[in-house]
């Protein structure tokens, strides 16, 4: 059974998070508390026995009301303490992440598919049907409903949004996945979607790239090489042919008394 409590914040280990604070919005959220007070607690749980010499609690979501609450000073914040091994401390902050819908297109991306994985650690592989009929109770998600379904539905996406997280989360390697971190492909999921498409082998050369420039789309072009030159003349050839192929003979009677107004053609009659 939950319990709220008003902790001390010297108490709470932080640990590793699924995406790191971003200082600025860390700064908009503690300006929002000063003004406002803490709306909502954040979650913890006990830190495991095992771990004597550690701090009391661990962090289970509200990285960023924490570092907001540490930014104004604060000693103290609310709490609610939830009892949940190590698995369920991360389905319970991916879960919030998700409900609170404040995650961009790469951290949702990397979030639906991290609950994913944690859901089949818990209770093993997800089998097509329902739930119920698996055997499975989602502690978070409500039972009768596909996991896919049930986040297509918090996050209000749909079928075709949740394909493209799921295929962003698979298959966007984890060193370009760390690349993309405060580019303008972090927010692009079209581009997230280019970059998943590539092979791991590109996807490693594209990561090394950012390091130089973080503009995605010039290094998308680089890797491919470099264009072959286009012959203007036969790109205005092609597309006269394309467009009188669609024309009538009105049409065409139009278009050669045109050209034959426009052009001194008697170099071909010289020439028979």
């Amino acid at each position: 059974m939950a319990e709220f409590i008003r902790a001390i914040i010297a108490d709470i280990h932080i640990g590793e998070r699924l995406r790191p604070i971003d200082q600025e919005y860390a700064e908009a959220i503690a300006a929002s508390m000063a003004e406002m007070g803490q709306i909502s607690p954040i979650m913890i749980r006990k830190t495991p026995a095992k771990n004597k010499g550690t701090t009391p609690y661990t962090l289970v979501a509200g990285g960023y009301r924490t570092t907001a609450a540490k930014l104004l000073g604060w000693t103290e914040i609310d709490a609610i303490v939830v009892a949940a091994d190590q698995v369920d401390a991360q389905l319970l902050e991916i879960s919030e992440n998700l409900y609170r819908n404040e995650l961009n297109a790469l951290d949702r991306a990397i979030f639906v598919m991290k609950y994913r994985e944690l859901w089949e650690e818990k209770h093993g592989k997800i089998k097509s049907g329902r739930p119920e009929k698996q055997g499975n109770d989602c502690p978070v998600f409500s039972s009768g409903r596909e996991l896919s379904e049930r986040v297509q539905e918090r996050l209000g996406i749909g079928e075709r949004t949740y394909k493209y997280v799921t295929q962003i989360g698979q298959k966007l390697d984890p060193t370009l996945r760390q690349a993309v971190r405060g580019t303008g492909a972090e927010t692009d999921q079209s581009l997230l979607l280019k970059l998943a498409k590539l092979s791991r082998d590109e996807q490693v050369k594209v990561a090394a790239a950012l390091r130089e420039n973080p503009d995605v789309k010039p290094v998308l072009q680089w890797l491919k090489g470099p264009q072959p030159a286009v012959d203007l003349q036969d790109e205005i050839f092609s597309k006269v042919i394309t467009l009188l192929e669609k024309a009538d003979d009105a049409t065409l009677r139009r278009v050669l008394d045109h050209v034959g107004g426009k052009r001194d053609f008697s170099f071909l009659e010289a020439a028979e």
